[in-house]
């Protein structure tokens, strides 16, 4: 199961990087907008640091 995880993470990163270098090479006429990019940059950057959990504001909210 940890092997296809890891799988998986590193066919995401493979996908953004490609993504993101489609984009430099296109410029403004990329299909992608920048919310896109920042997504897929957090997806590599994530995967070099070994963070998986997205990382909120509120950690713990307890509703009395």
């Amino acid at each position: 199961m940890t092997t296809y995880i890891q799988k998986l993470r590193n066919k995401a990163v493979r996908n953004a990087e490609m993504k993101i270098s489609k984009h430099r090479e296109m410029g403004i006429k990329s299909p992608y907008n920048v919310f896109e990019i920042a997504e897929m940059l957090d997806t590599i950057k994530n995967a070099e640091t070994g963070n998986t959990q997205p990382e909120t504001i509120f950690f713990s909210v307890n509703m009395n």
